[in-house]
């Protein structure tokens, strides 16, 4: 597997877009009006993004947390 090539088992950012928007469709109002306290009126238009992790800071810490291990 390149550095830049995600693995196959892990899901795209667009289908982790995809499913939160699926779940917070399925809420109700009041799970509506409990999840945004402190947040204001939320804005339909508004799309969650998951956070970008750099993949090789991440490979580079599990190479090292196994390096110690051994």
């Amino acid at each position: 597997m390149s550095r830049l090539e995600r693995p196959q088992y892990l899901p795209s950012r667009r289908q982790i877009v995809e499913e939160c928007a699926e779940i917070r469709r399925l809420w109700t109002a009041s799970e509506h009006r409990r999840r945004s306290v402190g947040h204001g009126v939320p804005v339909t238009s508004d799309v969650w993004m998951p956070p970008q992790i750099l993949t090789s800071q991440c490979l580079a810490r599990v190479r090292k947390i196994v390096a110690d291990a051994v």
